[in-house]
């Protein structure tokens, strides 16, 4: 009589899903789920104070909305239960329903279901619980992996698995589904494809034009440019299917709007004239993105003037109230006695290497720190399994759950991270300075025998960033490991602003300029 009494005073929230918007469209489950679940709470006594329904939604994944309103309304106990349907409507995820499920346990919250009920506070009803989970989340993935097979092999008899672009319409009838051609939309996409072969029409052009002819989306609206530019690169609709982009394609079982000649006339066209194609630069610049402004302490963006067809460099930062400009080719010209001055002799690249090739024979015998970091990785691993255990059996709070896999998730990623870089400076690096040695032996060669594109692609490869100050360039910050090869240089002249070089041993550059760089 007392349970009975206490059952009264319980408020309950009902959730219901289902995982396809064809399904909620149809309201072939959520109508039958929420009055299942009400005459339930109505048979315990229960009081139902809110509902809670997500169509087309997943249970693999928490991130539901009305899901997640439910575990808001949790925190704030605006209900002692939480009824579903079956569980696998609360969560697909292992992980998910452990975690949710202990969280409303200290929170004084019970989950139940209607066709699944157990008493999860026994040892029986636990474990029966337990499995019902594990059988919901293997159900999950097999299905995937069985629809994953249905989709391949219906493109490979020739189907379409998904819904038809413009011009076709999909059927169905109890066993099959198919595509045909739209007899309204049809015939104008064909059109459409002749007259953009033409050559006369922009894709902008062509989708205004196509407008006022009647050309409409399924949704009876405007067909926008980036769907023009959609339709007239799908080989559907000269007879051909695929999965995904970039699969190769078969041949449909529907039947094609354009022929391929006439489909590759209409990609040569929108290769010559279209809006989405990639843009040659009208304008070069050789340091463009790599000058920094000392003057104002900000980067240099670039510009040409029509009139003038001149080319500045010019501070994204002002200086007195006004931008700073450079001339391009006064800047530009500076570049060859730099590259001069990068330039080793032939005689140090042979120390260089020499040294450098001891070290890393050294480097590679001394693995202390990647096994201390791989045997703590372990250790881990099984703390986090010992903390989940601990979790389901109750051993520690919800709380200090959290706290503790927070911490162990941190320290997992400076660890992986650790380990990556080590291995990074171990395979890497020696092959890195082999191929930058070779180049700084030849860069006063290269930059001033190669085309335009070479040297900008010789400029990136070597420079960082390069400070200009009063028209000159200060000095040179250069990417790893030509750090250390600029020192080894044959000259030690200073560059334009009168500031040297500084000349060190082989080994303390090799150990503490190139490698902690390039790591």
């Amino acid at each position: 009589m007392q349970k009975e009494t206490e059952n009264k005073h319980l408020r309950c929230c009902i959730y219901a899903r289902v995982s396809t918007d064809e399904q909620a469209e149809r309201d072939l489950s959520i109508p039958f789920q929420l009055e299942r679940c009400r005459y339930h709470a109505q048979g315990k006594g229960w009081e139902v104070v809110k509902e809670f329904i997500d169509a087309g939604e997943s249970a693999r994944t928490d991130k539901r909305p009305d899901f997640q309103k439910m575990i808001t309304a949790a925190r704030c106990i605006e209900f002692d239960i939480i009824l579903v349907h079956k569980f696998d409507r609360f969560a697909r995820n292992d992980y998910d329903f452990i975690v949710y499920e202990k969280e409303l346990e200290d929170l004084g919250i019970t989950v139940e279901s209607v066709s699944e009920p157990g008493d999860a506070s026994t040892p029986a009803g636990y474990i029966g619980r337990r499995m019902m989970q594990v059988i919901s989340t293997w159900y999950s993935k097999n299905l995937a992996m069985e629809t994953r097979k249905g989709l391949v092999k219906k493109v490979e008899q020739g189907g379409w698995p998904r819904r038809s672009p413009l011009g076709y319409v999909n059927k169905r009838d109890k066993g099959n589904a198919w595509v045909e051609v739209d007899p309204q939309m049809g015939p104008l996409m064909t059109q459409a494809f002749k007259e953009m072969a033409s050559g006369k029409w922009t894709l902008k052009e062509w989708a205004d034009h196509a407008y006022s002819l009647g050309y409409r989306s399924s949704a009876g609206n405007k067909v926008p440019v980036s769907s023009w530019c959609s339709i007239f690169h799908n080989r559907f609709y000269i007879g051909e299917v695929y999965l995904r982009k970039g699969d190769m394609p078969v041949k449909g079982t529907h039947g094609p709007l354009v022929d391929p000649d006439t489909f590759a006339r209409v990609h040569e066209v929108l290769r010559r004239h279209d809006c989405y194609k990639q843009r040659t630069r009208r304008h070069k610049y050789l340091l463009r993105g790599l000058l920094y402004c000392q003057n104002s302490q900000s980067p240099c963006l670039v510009e040409t003037h029509p009139k003038k067809r001149i080319s500045y460099y010019r501070s994204k930062g002002k200086v007195n109230g006004e931008q700073v400009f450079y001339n391009t080719k006064r800047i530009d010209s500076q570049m060859y006695e730099l590259m001069r001055e990068l330039t080793i002799s032939k005689e140090s690249a042979k120390v260089l290497e020499e040294k450098l090739s001891q070290w890393f024979d050294q480097e590679g015998t001394s693995d202390d720190d990647l096994k201390k970091a791989e045997n703590r990785l372990i250790r881990l691993r099984k703390m986090e399994k010992n903390l989940q255990k601990l979790a389901i059996e109750e051993g520690i709070s919800f709380r200090d759950f959290r706290e503790h896999r927070s911490e162990i998730e941190a320290e997992r990623a400076s660890l992986n991270s650790l380990i990556e870089q080590i291995r990074f400076r171990r395979n890497l690096v020696k092959a890195d300075f082999e191929i930058a040695l070779n180049l700084a032996v030849q860069l006063n060669h290269l930059f001033e025998k190669g085309t335009f594109d070479e040297k900008r692609l010789l400029c990136e490869t070597i420079f960082k960033r390069l400070y200009i100050k009063d028209h000159k360039i200060t000095k040179p910050e250069l990417n790893s490991p030509f750090a250390l090869i600029a020192s080894m240089a044959s000259s030690s002249v200073s560059l334009q602003s009168g500031r040297p070089y500084r000349i060190r041993t082989c080994d303390t550059l090799i150990k503490s300029q190139v490698l902690y760089q390039l790591s």
